[in-house]
């Protein structure tokens, strides 16, 4: 199947309260779409190549998990005490 240049969809009111969920994130609406359809697609792909749907279901994502973001740290004050490296002498 080769993939089409361009989509059309006709925007219901499911999709347009979702769309407008996501407006917030600063993504246009072309941006939007095609990063639900790609992460549509992963959970595809990994659900077939780990045997959990045939190729010809639908899998239904019942868990994920969210990249969080790293935790702030402090500035480290004061001396830093490392161990002396010495040389050995024939």
């Amino acid at each position: 199947m080769t993939a089409p240049k361009q989509l059309a969809a006709r925007v219901d009111a499911e999709l347009a309260r979702a769309i407008e969920t996501l407006a917030p994130t600063g993504l246009t609406y072309s941006e939007i779409v095609k990063r639900a359809v790609a992460q549509f697609a992963e959970v595809y792909r990994v659900a077939v190549d780990n045997k959990v749907a045939e190729p010809h279901e639908v899998p239904i994502l019942t868990a994920y998990r969210y990249q969080l973001p790293p935790r702030w740290q402090p500035p480290r004050t004061g001396s830093i005490n490392l161990p002396r490296l010495t040389t050995q002498k024939d």
